[in-house]
């Protein structure tokens, strides 16, 4: 019986020692991108590791989550968590696309963090054994050269201007569209301020002869956005508003709003963790295109608003959310309550859950026009109209089964068989 009993323990060692060596021998990777990334290229310039479908399969776990630089650009936060034989091995390690970068430059950024994540973990395989490890000597700048290269002429200002346009039509209906653009920031740790202008002119025709129903649409609006970091949970500032729209009613509308906002996480976790709690409060002065409801031409409202804001970057997916209440002093009767949220969740192995939607009860709104709705502006939406709500939802599931092994990257037929837009 001794003999049966040590031979057992022998086997089982022996098994447990193959597993092991087995596991040992590669690494099974799962990329969760939370912020775009170009798995294909990834997989065919790092083909040394097994990546997997499913999380709970995987014995290193990638997160990658991004947020917009002051410049323009993104920030890249790569979270390595290990599991299994690499359990306790976790690591994080970030890079910044510059608002120049191009696609491929952000994707060769991207594949140089994973494989540098990755040397702790190839360092407990057998396959450490065979890698090498090799780093590019730069030439040495003098000391005014280095001096130099960190001037910024621009003083950290960034701007942008866009042109767009599209036509869209059959004989029974026709629309175009023209709108362009200029935004003007400046991001420090202490300031952020980012003004923008724009304009834009819808034109639509329903229908054809003499009953075609034809009409357009202008607006116009110039905001200007400034906070300052008190600390690292408190920002204060302001917004600050105009617009002019012949589908709201506006022949102009201008608002300011100063508002202060606490973090309850601070602002340098932001990437994967957010709770922000905002009030702000201020006048608008509105000068209606044509009479409202309330048969008011122009008026002066003061109102106030209290939101609260949440967003969570986990292994087990994310969340965001928010929900916010406002009034006009006037008329406490005129208020707004808006709830919107998105979430993304894996509940088990391959299987997910996903939901997004807003959900407004409205009764601010001041700029209706007086009148009765015509069949054509309910029709055509040409003009803003009086509802105490609106909303949207999509929701889904997805389950993932089978192999769990997708290293393979075969592109044919990708690019075949449709529309292509310039």
């Amino acid at each position: 019986m001794k003999y049966f009993l040590l031979l057992s323990i022998t086997l089982l060692s022996i098994n447990i020692s193959s597993s092991q060596e087995q596991n040992n021998k590669k690494i099974r990777l799962y990329l969760d991108c939370q912020s775009y990334c170009d798995k294909e290229f990834i997989k065919r310039e790092i083909p040394f590791v097994d990546y997997v479908n499913d999380r709970f399969q995987s014995n290193v776990f990638i997160l990658s989550n991004s947020q917009v630089t002051g410049s323009g650009g993104r920030e890249y936060k790569l979270q390595f968590t290990g599991r299994e034989i690499f359990a306790g091995v976790n690591d994080t390690l970030t890079f910044v696309r510059q608002a120049t970068a191009t696609d491929d430059e952000e994707r060769q950024q991207m594949v140089q963090a994973i494989k540098l994540g990755l040397v702790r973990y190839l360092a407990k395989t057998e396959q450490g054994k065979k890698v090498q490890i090799t780093v590019e000597q730069e030439e040495q700048e003098s000391e005014t050269e280095a001096e130099e290269s960190v001037e910024d002429p621009w003083n950290l200002w960034v701007f942008n201007a866009r042109i767009n346009g599209y036509l869209n039509g059959d004989k029974n209906y026709f629309s175009n569209n023209f709108s362009t653009g200029f935004t003007a920031s400046r991001i420090s740790e202490d300031l952020k301020t980012t003004t923008s202008i724009s304009y834009g002119v819808n034109r639509n025709r329903y229908g054809t002869g003499e009953d075609a129903i034809k009409f357009s649409n202008e607006n116009y609006r110039a905001s200007n956005t400034t906070v300052w970091s008190l600390n690292s949970h408190w920002s204060a500032g302001g917004y600050l508003e105009f617009i002019r729209s012949d589908f709201s009613n506006y022949e102009a509308s201008l608002t300011l709003t100063p508002a202060i906002e606490y973090n309850f996480f601070p602002y340098s976790e932001s990437n994967n963790s957010y709770v922000g709690l905002m009030y702000k409060a201020g006048p608008s002065y509105f000068e209606y295109v044509e009479e409202t409801i309330y048969f008011e031409t122009e008026e002066l409202r003061f109102q106030q608003n209290l939101s609260l804001a949440v967003s969570l970057n986990k292994k087990w997916g994310q969340i965001s959310g928010s929900a916010a209440f406002g009034h006009y002093f006037h008329d406490f009767s005129k208020n707004k309550l808006t709830f919107s949220g998105y979430a993304d969740l894996r509940l088990y192995k391959g299987l997910s859950f996903n939901i997004s939607g807003y959900y407004a009860l409205q009764r601010d709104q001041l700029n209706i026009v007086k009148g009765d709705i015509s069949n054509e502006d309910l029709l055509t939406r040409r003009r803003q109209l009086d509802s105490n709500y609106s909303f949207f939802t999509s929701f889904g599931l997805r389950y993932r089964f089978g192999s769990i092994f997708n290293n393979v990257v075969n592109p044919r037929f990708d690019g075949g068989g449709g529309i292509m837009f310039f």
